[in-house]
Order: C-alpha cells, then structure tokens, then sequence
C-alpha cells in the first residue's frame, strides 16, 4: 500500500486502542477496490465481464443470509454485493460478506486450475492488502485462512497467535489447526464456552500430532494433562523446564483446569459465566503453548 504523507504523519495512539463494532466508511470502500482490482484478473471474468464473478458470490451471500436479493434498486450483481456492503451497518454481516467473496475466489481457481493458474498467489496478496487496511484503520480483526478472526491485542496477536497458526499450517497438525480457528470464530460470535473447548481440542490434537509423528505411545482418549507427561518423558521439553521452572506446565495445566471446571462439565443446578475476558485468556495461553510446543517439535 502506498504510504502517504497523511499516514507518515498521522499520530500514533500510546494504547493498542482497536475498534469491532465499526467499519469506517473508506475502508468499506478500499476493500471494494481490493476485489474490483481482483476479478480482471481472472480469464474467464476478464472475457465474460466482472459481473459474472458477483453472480457467483452473491448467489453464496443469499444462501447465507436467506435472502433473493441484498438491496432494492441494483441493476445488477456487482451493485448488489457492494451497494450492500458499503451501506450495511451491522460489522458481522459485512465480515461474513468479505469472507464470503474471498471463498468464491478460491472456489473459481480450483474449479479450473489451469486456466487460473497463479491466481492463488493473487488472492493471496489481495487478502494481505485487506489486512494491512483493517490495521491501518485499527479495526480489530484479521483475515487468516479464509476466516475472519477477533484481535484483541496487537502485540499478543503479533507475537503469539500469528506465529502459532503459521505453525499449525503444517499438514502434520492439520486437526489442531481447525479447531484454533473454530475457537476464534466462536469468540467472535461471543460462544465463550465453545470457544474455550476449541482450544482444549487444539491444544490436545497438537501435542497427538507431535506424539504420533514420533511414535510416542498415547491414546486418543488421553488429556491433556496425560498428554503433557507423555512429551516431557519423550525429552520434548527441556530437563530444566521440568525440574527448575513450572512456568509452563502450569500454564499447560490451566488450559486444561479451566475447561474442565467451567464448560467440560456442562453447566450441572447453577449456570456457568464465562466472561469474554476468560475466553480470550484461553485463547492467548492456547497460542503461547502450542506456539512452545510445536516450535520445539520442529527443532526436532
């Protein structure tokens, strides 16, 4: 992205202050412009028109919202997407729509990879254009693996959540890798508890997949604290990491103690509060664990 002077200049908030319940109105629009640089690309939108593309995707946006048409008074499909987009105020239905037409991208490529043969790469740096406007707008949410997800601290999504899902990209921990990102579209939709249970799941299925590639014995149906033992006897974990600091396995444990006892169980006579604080708590220590975990498995 061009970096102007106004952005040069711009000053700098002290707090990582960002914004969820709003998209400003010149993002809406950059991100309009993403798509609209995006579909010529393409050989068949290039010859048949770009409104071809729109029908496909707006044909997956009605699905979604139980809809025959998003607006009034469009002539045509492009109008409709982003004639909608650009007015709608509700931030999830526009996040869904965004979602959706990056889908309908990768759709087209892999109906015909031939004929669109490099596009992936193209849309690859379209969404990390879409990214760098969202920052640039301090709009809490990030586009990762065709899902939009929840930021709620720059520096720990910088440092942690980020490096964790590059990780989990490895086909080896493809299981764990769904479920982190399950977890992070609960917490968006504010499913606390589903979220905290995605987390344990990623968490587990991280330290299975490292157990299974070394052929560690273990058993599906083992916790994680069972799992924890089996890696630190395996030598995963450095010998002073388990005889000198309890740093990390008690930060393993927690991960763990906390689902157990406030959505493991299901909610028994008195109804369990998981606020969203808990939630994103569970979601930075899953990051920062499977983040150790499987940056020493890959040392390995």
């Amino acid at each position: 992205m061009f970096d102007g002077f106004s952005k040069r200049n711009r000053k700098q908030s002290v707090t990582d202050v960002l914004v969820y319940d709003e998209l400003p109105q010149p993002l809406k629009v950059q991100i309009v412009h993403i798509w609209q640089n995006l579909v010529p690309r393409f050989a068949a939108f290039w010859m048949n028109g770009t409104d071809s593309f729109y029908r496909l995707a707006a044909n997956h946006i009605y699905q979604e919202f139980g809809v025959f048409r998003l607006t009034n008074n469009a002539r045509n499909a492009t109008e409709d997407v982003c004639n909608y987009f650009l007015q709608e105020r509700d931030v999830g239905k526009c996040l869904t729509v965004i979602e959706l037409i990056f889908f309908t991208f990768v759709e087209v490529v892999k109906a015909d990879s031939y004929v669109n043969a490099g596009m992936m790469d193209d849309i690859r740096r379209a969404a990390n254009e879409l990214n760098g406007r969202l920052k640039e707008h301090s709009v809490g949410y990030e586009f990762v693996e065709g899902k939009i997800i929840r930021i709620d601290s720059g520096f720990i999504h910088t440092e942690t959540v980020v490096p964790a899902m590059t990780l989990l990209q490895d086909s080896t921990f493809s299981g764990a890798n769904q479920e982190f990102l399950k977890a992070h579209e609960h917490f968006q939709h504010r499913r606390f508890p589903e979220a905290m249970n995605e987390c344990l799941k990623a968490f587990e299925s991280t330290m299975k997949a490292i157990c299974h590639k070394h052929g560690w014995q273990y058993s599906q149906s083992d916790t994680a604290n069972k799992l924890m033992t089996v890696c630190g006897d395996n030598g995963l974990f450095p010998p002073y990491m388990r005889n000198s600091l309890s740093g990390l396995r008690s930060a393993l444990e927690v991960v763990a103690t906390v689902r157990n006892k406030l959505s493991g169980h299901g909610q028994g006579v008195q109804e369990v509060q998981i606020t969203e604080e808990t939630a994103a708590f569970m979601i930075h220590s899953t990051a920062a664990n499977i983040l150790y975990l499987a940056s020493l498995e890959k040392r390995r």
